[in-house]
């Protein structure tokens, strides 16, 4: 009977990180090439949710590379609530925090009340969340960030215009421009400009953040 019943919890936890994407998982690509598996640091059994389309039967030619540490970070814009652009380089001789999120990744989600509490803690050492919406479409983020955005007051929340189902939906900054696999991912920029760690998944009660932070100078 416990053996069952292990069985049917694995299942369950299983579908539920799996399934985050609300569709199959689009393992091959037009192209005949393989998906674009995420990188960076990771711990292991870490919840994340694949970026692939999530239409049934949907593929998605494979995309860059994730980018690695040590390279200069792509300048990009997004659209925040208001309709004003977000640009990352309006925040030159900041650390940032680009978190790539979607609306229907429950990782994502659930990482978020935590990443506020980064941004409150560390705002006064120049250090900016930007929680760059992927993979979505405009309308579920104007929702979500109505109905959020007073809990993640820290936050400076954008989203990405190639939105999902769009002709343009190729161009979005995390595939194009970062190689974002799978979500959330966080790339930390440092002072200079460039990447000092790329953070793939959420772990729980992890500190994988404040650590990489603290390795761009950021005081605990």
């Amino acid at each position: 009977m416990n053996g069952t019943l292990n069985r049917l919890l694995a299942l369950a936890c299983f579908c539920c990180v799996v399934g985050l994407s609300k569709a199959p998982f689009a393992a091959e690509p037009a192209g005949g090439g393989k998906a674009a598996e995420p990188q960076g640091e990771m711990a292991p059994g870490t919840p994340m949710a694949p970026m692939t389309p999530r239409a049934p039967g949907a593929v998605e030619k494979a995309g860059p590379p994730t980018i690695k540490p040590g390279a200069a970070a792509p300048d990009f814009g997004g659209m925040d609530l208001a309709g004003k652009e977000v640009r990352l380089s309006n925040y030159t001789n900041k650390v940032v925090v680009l978190d790539f999120w979607a609306t229907w990744c429950g990782p994502c989600l659930q990482s978020l009340p935590h990443t506020q509490k980064v941004a409150k803690r560390y705002q006064d050492q120049g250090v900016i969340v930007l929680a760059h919406c992927t993979g979505d479409t405009r309308r579920n983020f104007e929702k979500f960030v109505k109905a959020n955005q007073a809990k993640y007051p820290d936050i400076v929340f954008a989203c990405d215009p190639n939105e999902e189902g769009s002709a343009t939906f190729g161009e979005r900054a995390s595939r194009k421009l970062y190689g974002v696999g799978g979500l959330p991912t966080q790339i930390l920029i440092g002072r200079d400009g460039k990447v000092g760690a790329v953070l793939t998944g959420y772990e729980p009660e992890g500190k994988r953040l404040e650590e990489a932070l603290g390795r761009l100078g950021i005081k605990p």
